[in-house]
């Protein structure tokens, strides 16, 4: 009885590996579908962060190439509202020197789009923010 019990256990436990096997290959192939399909051009932004990057710097670095890239000009307030969310979304952490980091293009461009959107009035209230920002991002996240 036990042992006949160990092998429908057997048999269970193959046929949970099998159909489990069988159903990642199918959301694998269903996500490469899913990511040729109304993906922007560019996949994301990629850079390697270095000694006092933060993740906001990067993203601000993402919004104003994506700007330069797609001929978007967004106010300074824009792009702190911009980075500010996107940094939010990422739920981003500290970096450390020599990490890479893909700023995903769909939620730039996001993120861009809403800034684009802002009212006067929340123009005005991202606008408090602005002297306290270093807009030259020359340096952030590229090697030396």
């Amino acid at each position: 009885m036990v042992v006949a019990g160990m092998a429908l256990l057997a048999v269970l436990a193959y046929q949970a590996v099998a159909s489990l096997s069988v159903a990642t290959a199918q959301e694998e192939q269903t996500a490469e579908v899913g990511d040729q399909v109304g993906q922007p051009e560019q996949s994301g932004y990629v850079y390697e962060a270095q000694p006092g990057d933060t993740y906001t710097q990067i993203a601000r670095k993402a919004i104003q190439t994506y700007g330069i890239d797609n001929g978007v000009n967004l106010t300074q307030a824009g792009i702190v509202f911009a980075e500010t969310n996107l940094t939010q979304e990422a739920a981003a952490g500290d970096l450390a020197a020599g990490q890479e980091i893909t700023v995903k293009g769909d939620l730039v461009k996001k993120w861009v789009e809403a800034a684009g959107k802002l009212s006067e009035a929340e123009q005005k209230a991202w606008d408090v923010y602005v002297p306290f920002v270093d807009f030259n991002t020359d340096k952030v996240g590229e090697s030396s």
